[in-house]
């Protein structure tokens, strides 16, 4: 009698308790099936899990499956499983298994109407950009543009803060900054009146230290040189000469410590008379300027001459020994007395004096 009862109880007794426990990490999406509470969707989780994560390492791991977690239902299956060791080919569910995230149940059906699958989708949230870190000049404008990764359907807003006590709005707008430093340029934006974001760049602001350093009419330039260790923009700077203005395009950029010559035929000047060239900045502020000596100053040169005619009338008028020097006695070493020419110039022999030398330089 005791052993039949042990035989009925051997038969009875699930296989498991023998040690044949179904390795997670090897079996195939049949095998999974055989232990308690996996079907068809779960097998297919824990598959695609694996696949994704790599082997289990602890049974406890098989709890990280959507549909099974961390209690009853793993607590059911722990005498069933090992994680075991070894390699397996990855197995992929059956391409009609529809695995529903949603779903803690092993039941794919629905009481949906429509055959169209059940959606798990989350609402996009807004985003914008103030765009990358910025270099600029002083009193040079730059451009700030947002971006956004959606719109709304009425209306949008944004804000510029620009760090130095000013601000603008628009999605795209134009600054200038009248002072170096680091400006922190902050961003805020909405759509709809719902949804908001908010970012933020940097702008390094530079002095201007850009010069004329050069003008040869002749060759047909202006030079100019970038003083700075930094790029410096010329971005509606103008070149000022002969009551014309020429402006600079939009990123006219000189390297740090470098020169470049403006052909002056870009800039519009033929006139030969010209006497300066003044860089400015785009609000009309001198940078910078030359002087021109384009040839000889006339009026300078009357002057001169002028001068010269009144030296000579006052030296002409000195007498000697209280005789006018046309009227003084003539000299020891003159031939025979003195002659005169028709224009009244006294003609001296050798061996002149001192004073006819003087009469000389100045009369003839």
């Amino acid at each position: 009698m005791k052993k039949v009862i042990l035989v009925f109880v051997l038969l009875a007794t699930p296989l498991f308790v023998w040690g044949a426990l179904i390795n997670i990490n090897t079996a195939d999406f049949g095998e999974l099936k055989n232990i308690t509470g996996v079907g068809d969707t779960l097998a297919g989780r824990i598959i695609e899990y694996r696949n994704a994560n790599g082997f289990f390492k602890t049974i406890e791991d098989l709890g990280n499956v959507t549909g099974i977690g961390h209690g009853t239902k793993l607590s059911k299956m722990k005498d069933e499983i090992t994680v075991g060791s070894g390699n397996s080919p990855v197995v992929n569910p059956p391409p009609d298994q529809n695995i529903d995230d949603n779903s803690e149940s092993d039941d794919d059906s629905s009481v949906h109407t429509g055959e169209t699958e059940v959606s798990n989708y989350t609402k996009e949230s807004f985003k914008i950009s103030a765009g990358r870190e910025r270099l600029a000049t002083i009193r040079t404008p730059i451009l700030f543009s947002a971006s956004q990764n959606k719109t709304g359907k009425d209306s949008n807003y944004f804000v510029w803060s620009f760090g130095d006590g000013t601000s603008a709005t628009g999605v795209k707008v134009y600054h200038t900054y009248q002072f170096p430093g680091r400006y922190n340029v902050v961003l805020n934006g909405s759509i709809d009146n719902e949804e908001e974001a908010v970012a933020r760049t940097v702008v390094t602001v530079t002095e201007a230290e850009i010069k004329i350093t050069n003008v040869d009419l002749s060759a047909g330039f202006v030079e100019l040189t970038n003083n700075s260790d930094k790029e410096q923009n010329l971005n509606n700077w103008g070149l000022r000469a002969g009551g014309r203005e020429y402006p600079f395009p939009l990123d006219t950029i000189i390297s740090p410590r470098t020169a470049i010559k403006i052909p002056i035929k870009v800039l519009g000047l033929t006139n030969p008379n010209i006497q300066e060239i003044i860089l400015v900045y785009p609000d009309g502020v001198v940078a910078s300027g030359a002087s021109l000596q384009t040839g000889p100053d006339l009026s300078k040169l009357t002057d001169l001459k002028k001068q010269l005619a009144e030296a000579k009338q006052q030296l002409a008028s000195k007498t000697v020994q209280g005789l006018p020097l046309d009227k003084a006695p003539a000299p020891r070493n003159l031939v025979s007395g003195t002659t005169k020419s028709a224009n009244n110039v006294v003609v001296l022999a050798k061996g002149e004096s001192w004073w006819a030398k003087i009469k000389h330089a100045i009369f003839n």
